[in-house]
């Protein structure tokens, strides 16, 4: 923030307020009328309006308008000068105005007034010229070198040029090329010249001879010079700082540049901000030695900034929005004044002024951040979002944005071989695999008239859409549109998911943001293929269909594999991407034949995301159209067992180790990607020594051996570079494979029976897709949520620990420990499968003593166990299985459950508010019976000698939902 601002002397409000004004819309000059005249102030609007104003003081008065007129056509620019040869006094100017399709010039004269009311002026047409071409700009000069009188060109919007004499002579030239874009064109009177910018960001010089001379003789010429700038250019101005040779002033993008009218850069300023306008004048005369080139560039946060070439000298802000173009005046009262005006019209006349900006450094705030004061302001907010937002209108709004825009999501269930691979630019690579695609369908109807609307297809990774994207603008009411898509696999990767989701968002006329969204699923036989049921596996999961509306039977889950009336109890299916020649990713899926469960097993982590997905999805849609109500309509709340398992329930089981497995080999390609990039950078820097050194080398040295040395550097910083390149596609590979094997875990927990806020918030821990960053990958990313479950929930260590967060623990650490992560990642699965497994024995503990009573019940639990015996020797296994699971003993609560005796030591308990104690002393009176009861209890009670409920368990894992 500069310290001083541009003081305003005198300013007013042009009359064409809704005007456009740009960098040509001002003009300041004096036109003779009087002996010791000043600057007149000229504003020309595209609008058309015509203002003249001659400033007497420090503040706007009345009288200092001379001139307010309406012309019948766009202002393009305003130039003074002596334009016609018939003007008796040498030292009166025209007023040239620049109009589409004709320059008129006028003669201003002066018209004295009556008592106070002041002098004001008029306009009397002196030529008019009138353009077969529209008109983009003009430059004005001693064209030719004449004396006395001076010529103009204007340039038009097609490139070419019509130059006008004082006689009435005119002739039309072009520039030499294929193409000649509008584009300033300046005049320099010392080497009578001219200086265009080109459509391929080239200065170039023409001498005012070859142009004249062109139409002619019909002769081709080229231009004398050419430097390359490019940028392109905001405006261009010549001014003459020597005897010797002009300075050509352009304003770039970036840049600030400096020419001399021989081609030769004088120097190059880079900006640090976005310029606007600028304006170059010379300090002196330039044929005194003392002559300063001063610059003033207009930024667009209204900074001015003032240059001596190319040293800046000066620097004030303006209180106002960034003007658009500016001058330097002699107004009356103010000698080298600075005039500028803005897009609405505001004219002001200022000067650089030492009165300093008052503006105060807020101080920072250097409290210690407190991870429980933080989570208190969270909920604050939490709660004032939540009363400002009335829940019960969102279902009202949903339909009423359903209704505007009403679209319809497919992807036919059969595929297709016909994929034109070539179109779609599919890669070699996998266009030989000759892979199947899917084909969708989205219908689109708009009902109420849109101002924009955009629509996205997300697919998982590996997969590609032949339009992912659409973007509509101005949309009528009423209109539709149908897009055929096709879905194909694009990479050779695991895929995780087969939903693919459409997103369409869109603003209304009256800027109301709406969002919906639909979703299908992928056919599986895009991915898979049938093939021979495998006997035996390392990896044995077994699900249960709860429900009584879904049939237990692999033709309910995968009808694109079997026949209609099928009655197959086993399947298997081989992955068809990757496609790896030396190894066969095949999984198997068998139906037991008296009971309702499902037993999938593979020797691949990779194999199992898309069949859990396609049997879990499959259930849940089946039993809610059979109406029931469905899951995400009711709150979880504390307590409340997972609803996903009355209609299908997982056996307590997660892969623990080949889950690590593909998380190490991820983190370890992370870490040989930084020591790459380390290694090119020290290579870089070498390279760019090495280039230095050359450079700084005289002619008389020897450069042999450094030159073997760069190239020796060249060819090793390629090799390293390739290397890099290797090592992110197997980032790309590893990272499906870890997608996969973390989907596996999702969809295990999704339906294993525990409480519904637990597998909330570790389903919303694990997050699929995996992302890297440059800075930060999944396992930097991922270890925050372990950590906070290690603090406040399954894993908490200690209640003194809650208030003791990731965000204050790991403050002081600089380096990030993924041995600590890959210990906290195992032993939350470990945690989950033991909370399951308690809660699925609870039931059966209490079952016993009725089975004990009722026969019946105890031989039909014998049948289940021949059922699972049945599928044992289905699959082929080679182990036995036991007859009957021995009982585990009733556990009261779930803190036995997730007891770990390896990590949890006594002083750990002790902090959490239980000790170990088997309660009151025995009394002596007390049965052997009685003391054998107590000795079932958990040694680790509470101060009331009671065990924790999990409502306390779990009772800090509210911040997560």
């Amino acid at each position: 923030m500069s310290l001083f601002n541009v003081c305003s002397w005198w300013t007013t409000q042009c009359g064409d307020i809704t005007g456009d004004y740009d960098v040509a819309s001002l003009l300041c000059a004096r036109f003779g009328l009087e002996t010791q005249e000043k600057d007149y102030l000229i504003v020309g609007s595209q609008s058309g309006q015509l203002s003249i104003y001659y400033p007497h003081a420090n503040a706007f008065d009345a009288t200092d308008l001379l001139l307010e007129t309406q012309l019948a056509a766009p202002i393009l620019g305003l130039y003074a000068g002596k334009f016609s040869g018939n003007v008796r006094n040498e030292n009166l100017n025209q007023l040239a105005v620049l109009q589409p399709n004709a320059i008129v010039i006028y003669n201003v004269q002066t018209i004295s007034g009556l008592a106070e009311y002041g002098a004001q002026l008029k306009l009397q047409l002196q030529a008019e010229h009138k353009f077969q071409r529209v008109a983009f700009s003009m430059c004005q000069g001693h064209f030719g070198q004449v004396k006395g009188r001076e010529f103009f060109c204007v340039v038009h919007l097609d490139g070419t040029l019509t130059f006008y004499e004082q006689d009435g002579i005119s002739y039309e030239c072009r520039f030499p090329g294929q193409r000649s874009l509008p584009a300033p064109v300046v005049y320099c009177e010392r080497t009578d010249s001219f200086f265009r910018f080109s459509a391929t960001w080239h200065l170039q010089c023409f001498s005012y001879q070859d142009l004249s001379h062109s139409l002619v003789t019909k002769s081709s010429y080229q231009p004398i010079w050419s430097q390359c700038i490019g940028e392109g250019i905001l405006d261009m101005r010549v001014v003459q700082l020597k005897e010797t040779c002009s300075y050509i002033m352009i304003l770039g993008e970036r840049n600030f540049i400096s020419l001399d009218d021989n081609g030769k850069f004088n120097f190059i300023l880079k900006l640090d901000y976005a310029p606007k306008c600028f304006h170059s004048f010379v300090v002196g005369y330039y044929w005194e030695p003392g002559a300063r080139l001063i610059t003033a560039i207009v930024s667009d946060t209204a900074k001015l900034h003032i240059y001596e070439e190319a040293n800046i000298i000066w620097a004030a802000q303006w209180q106002q929005p960034a003007p658009v173009a500016i001058q330097r005046s002699n107004v009356q009262s103010l000698a080298g004044s600075i005039v500028t005006l803005s897009a609405t019209g505001q004219l002001t006349v200022g000067y650089l002024g030492a009165q300093p900006y008052q503006f105060q450094v807020q101080p920072l705030n250097q409290e210690e951040l407190s991870f429980a004061q933080a989570h208190k302001q969270l909920q604050q907010l939490e709660d004032e979002i939540k009363e400002s937002v009335d829940i019960r209108d969102m279902d009202a709004l949903n339909q009423q944005a359903a209704d505007q825009v009403r679209f319809s999501f497919s992807i036919q269930p059969e595929v297709c071989d016909d994929l034109d691979t070539l179109l779609l630019d599919v890669p070699a690579d996998v266009a030989v695999k000759e892979l199947p695609s899917a084909k969708g369908l989205l219908k689109l109807k708009m009902k109420a008239e849109l101002a924009e609307l955009q629509l996205v297809v997300q697919t998982p990774s590996g997969v590609r859409c032949s339009q992912d994207s659409l973007s509509l603008v101005d949309v009528p009411a009423g209109s539709s549109r149908e897009i055929p898509l096709d879905f194909y696999m694009a990479e050779l990767l695991h895929v995780h998911t087969t939903r693919v989701e459409v997103f369409v968002s869109f603003l209304s006329t009256r800027g109301i943001p709406r969002v919906l969204q639909q979703s299908a699923y992928l056919p599986l036989s895009m991915f898979y293929r049938s093939c021979q049921p495998q006997k035996a596996a390392g990896i044995k999961l077994t699900y249960t269909i709860t429900s009584k509306h879904v049939p237990p039977k692999l033709n309910t889950f995968f009808r694109e594999f079997l026949e209609p009336d099928s009655e197959a109890h086993a399947l298997g299916l081989q992955l068809l991407c990757p496609g790896l020649e030396k190894l066969s990713e095949v999984i198997t899926v068998v139906a037991a034949k008296n009971s309702t469960r499902l037993r999938i097993q593979s020797d691949h982590v990779e194999t199992f995301a898309m069949i859990l997905e396609r049997i879990v999805e499959t259930t849940l849609q089946l039993d809610s159209a059979a109406g029931l109500l469905k899951m995400h309509k009711k709150k979880p709340k504390r307590g409340v067992r997972n609803r996903c398992v009355e209609r299908i329930i997982a056996a307590p089981f997660i892969p623990i180790q080949p889950i690590l497995h593909r998380a190490d080999v991820h983190h370890e390609t992370q870490q040989n990607i930084r020591k790459q990039t380390e290694q090119l950078e020290v290579l870089w820097q070498q390279f760019k020594s090495l280039q230095r050194e050359l450079q700084e080398q005289s002619e008389s040295e020897p450069k042999e051996t450094l030159t073997m040395q760069i190239e020796a550097n060249y060819d090793h910083l390629i090799l390293e570079g390739d290397k890099l390149v290797e090592i992110r596609r197997d980032e790309q590979r590893q990272r499906g494979d870890l997608n996969c094997a973390v989907a596996l875990a999702k969809w295990i927990i999704y339906a294993l029976n525990l409480e519904e806020r637990v597998v909330n918030v570790v389903s919303s821990v694990l997050s699929v897709p995996v992302e890297d960053w440059t800075e930060l990958s999944w396992e930097e990313s991922m270890a925050p949520g372990i950590d906070m479950l290690h603090h406040f929930g399954p894993l908490m260590r200690s209640k003194s620990t809650s208030t003791h967060g990731l965000l204050d623990g790991n403050s002081t650490k600089d380096t990030f420990d993924y041995g600590r992560f890959r210990r906290h990642f195992a032993t939350l699965f470990d945690r989950i499968v033991r909370l399951a497994t308690s809660s699925s024995d609870e039931p059966t503990s209490q079952q016993q003593p009725a089975a004990m009573e009722q026969p019946a019940e105890a031989a039909q639990t014998a049948q289940q166990t021949d059922e699972i015996g049945n599928m044992e020797r289905m699959l082929g296994g080679d182990k036995p299985t036991a007859a009957a699971r021995a009982a585990k003993p009733n556990l009261s609560s779930s803190l036995e459950a997730v007891e770990d005796a390896e990590e949890y030591d006594e002083e750990d308990l002790r902090d959490t508010g239980y000790r170990k104690d088997y309660g009151p002393a025995v009394a002596s009176d007390q049965q052997p019976g009685e003391q054998q009861t107590k000795a079932k209890r958990s040694e680790w009670v509470n101060e009331d000698f009671e065990l924790p409920t999990t409502e306390e368990l779990f009772s800090d894992l509210g911040i997560w939902w």
